[in-house]
């Protein structure tokens, strides 16, 4: 009896062992199994869209491609971004410069007293966000400048071109400067002719005349206060 429970103690344990390693082995294996490969996440079509259309946007605005022509232009297609992404602030902050900058070309165009192209592109950023907060004073800048203009003198470009302008003409526009030491604006072909009137009004009155040139093929004598 007592060989037959060493017999079955040694058995026993040969077996525990065997388990044991079993399971060390299980696990040692599990844990080299080669795992499948992890997957890129998906591309997100849509802010591919929206980047390529920002960057198309900004090479317009760059060239001045505003609103027109009206299938390569720069709002169009900062407005398509906000189709896609209403709350862009990329888009919504290229919008604003499309407005400023036709802000800043209709005041440009005010202090040379190009009020009807001053006008049309303030009506130009209207279009676009009539409550911006900067068209306002623009608008009134403008209307100054319109109160400011006393009169606009045209002149014979052949005249103008060839020194030859009527002498009782000059001394017209000149006796309404000295009335109201207004400052001109001379609009002539070339330089050579804008020096020609400067010099011939200005040696009626006097005091110095402030001026502006403007080359125009419509030469012409405009008085501002």
């Amino acid at each position: 009896m007592l060989q037959l429970a060493i017999h079955i103690n040694v058995y026993t344990t040969i077996v525990s062992r065997y388990l044991v390693l079993s399971f060390v082995l299980s696990v040692f294996i599990s844990g080299c199994t080669v795992m499948p490969p992890v997957k890129p996440p998906p591309v997100d079509l849509t802010k591919v869209k929206i980047q390529q259309l920002l960057s198309s946007a900004d090479a317009a605005m760059q060239q001045n491609r505003l609103t027109t022509p009206a299938d390569d232009n720069a709002f169009d297609r900062y407005k398509l971004v906000l189709t896609l992404n209403p709350s862009n602030t990329l888009a919504i902050a290229g919008i604003n410069r499309i407005v400023e900058r036709y802000l800043a070309w209709a005041l440009d165009y005010a202090d040379r007293s190009n009020l009807k192209k001053a006008r049309y592109f303030v009506s130009l950023a209207e279009g676009i966000d009539p409550g911006h907060p900067n068209i306002k004073p623009v608008v009134n800048k403008i209307n100054d400048q319109e109160d400011k203009v006393v009169s606009v003198f045209q002149l014979d470009a052949t005249s103008v071109r060839d020194q030859s302008v009527d002498p009782t003409r000059f001394a017209t526009i000149a006796a309404r400067i000295q009335r109201h030491r207004a400052f001109i604006t001379i609009r002539a072909p070339d330089d050579r002719s804008g020096r020609w009137l400067y010099q011939e009004l200005n040696r009626q009155v006097d005091f110095r005349i402030e001026a502006r040139f403007e080359i125009s093929s419509n030469p012409s004598v405009s008085l501002t206060l």
